[in-house]
Formats: structure tokens, sequence, C-alpha cells
């Protein structure tokens, strides 16, 4: 009775790791941020895929991940060329590791800045070594930066050609995740700090220093609407909120 007890505990056993190596993706919708949405599920919990992922109304075509001893491995794809990558831990207190996020310039721009005339050339990449956020709020950010390559913006009244745009990434107290921008080209010099609130208001204020190449209508235009604050330098400031995009 023993030796069928037993054998009957282990058929049991095999049987719930069955089920849970089994479990379809989909039951890790109820666990995800009321903000998130996937659709086309695929796979199980411990690796598969979803085709289409939307969060605050935008949309990215392809998500993988898989389960592994050290944490959720997460990749992410988009026609539009967006990439990117991470480790996770947690999903409503989630930590991250090894994150990197790259996208066109173009794609980034477009949401900050929906209502101006302006474009934006190269490409932009932002890396996590480590960060911790919780109830939808930053908590912890260790050697987080923002590299814009190759930058160029372009506007009715003339073009201007960047050098590299560097930034480092924070937490500040009330949860939102600071920028901090520095950037000297033959044309423009600006520096300063955005925020990104839990709300999705954003907020970037800086200076900025025209150079000899920058068009002269531009300059104008870029100088006027504020005093100087220091020889040469303008202050400069953009507010907004990040709304969804209505889907098509």
């Amino acid at each position: 009775m023993k030796a069928n007890g037993f054998a009957v505990g282990l058929l049991l056993a095999l049987y719930l790791l069955w089920l849970t190596a089994t479990a379809p993706a989909r039951l890790l919708v109820p666990m995800l941020p009321p903000e998130v949405q996937v659709a086309n599920l695929s796979g199980s919990i411990w690796r598969g895929a979803a085709q289409s992922v939307s969060w605050r109304g935008e949309r990215l075509e392809r998500l993988t991940w898989s389960l592994t001893l050290a944490g959720w491995q997460i990749a992410l794809s988009d026609p539009r060329g967006v990439e990117g990558q991470a480790r996770l831990w947690g999903i409503r207190d989630l930590r991250l590791q090894e994150g990197r996020l790259t996208a066109p310039a173009s794609l980034l721009g477009r949401w900050l800045t929906p209502t101006m005339p302006v474009s934006a050339e190269g490409e932009v990449t932002f890396s996590l070594a480590e960060a911790h956020f919780s109830e939808g709020r930053c908590r912890q950010i260790t050697a987080g930066g923002a590299q814009w390559r190759q930058a160029r913006l372009h506007s009715p009244v003339g073009s201007l050609e960047l050098t590299q745009v560097n930034g480092t990434f924070r937490c500040t107290a009330d949860g939102a995740v600071a920028l901090t921008l520095r950037q000297d080209s033959h044309q423009l010099s600006l520096s300063g700090q955005g925020t990104l609130s839990p709300d999705g208001r954003y907020l970037f204020r800086g200076t900025l220093q025209p150079r000899q190449g920058m068009p002269p209508l531009l300059a104008l235009l870029v100088t006027r609407p504020a005093s100087k604050n220091e020889p040469g330098r303008t202050p400069w400031q953009i507010q907004g909120k990040w709304l969804p995009q209505e889907q098509k």
C-alpha cells in the first residue's frame, strides 16, 4: 500500500509539473499593469511571444520572453526600427538588469513633439545596467544612459547638425525618471535636464547657445522668446503630457 501511495503521489506531482510547464501564455495577462495590453499570445508562461504589445497607446509588433533561473529574458522588436532587450524580475514590482532599447530619433521626436514641425534623424539608444520600479514609480537607477548618434534636426527655417548627444538617467524623489543631457556642436550648444513623471507628464529645462554655423533665421527664433541668463546662453523649456496616440 505504501508503494502504491508513493507511486500515486509521484504521478500526481509529475502531472502538476507538466500542467505548470505547459501553462498557456494567456495566464500572464491578469498579472500585467492595466496600461499594458497584449494580443495574439503564443507559447507558455515560460517561453512565448506576443505579436502586439501596447503601452500608453503606442504599439510594438513583437515581444518574446523566456523564464530562466536568472529571471525573465525579454526581447522586443518593431518594423519601424525599435529593438530592445532586458532581464526582468517581477511585474508590478519590477527590477531590471542589462536593459537596452534602440529606436530611430524620428519616432521619439513624434512622441514628444507631435504638434511641432520638427523632424529628427539618427539613432537613439537607452541603456540601464540596473533599475527598480514599483507602483509605476522610479525607485533606483544604476548606470543608466542615453546616446543620440548622427543627431540632426530639420525644421521649415533650417536644419541643425549636432554631435553625439549624451545623457544620464536617475530617479527623482517623487518617482519620476530624470535625464540630464549635454551636447556641443559647431551650430549649437545645449545642456539641461528633463523629467518624465509616472502620469506621463514631461518637462525639459535647459539652456541653448547658438554657434556661428546655425542658420540665421533659426538662431533668431531660438533666442527671441526669452532673455539670456548668462553671456550667449538662452533658457529653453519644453513641457507637455505623453498622450496615447489613436490606434489605426
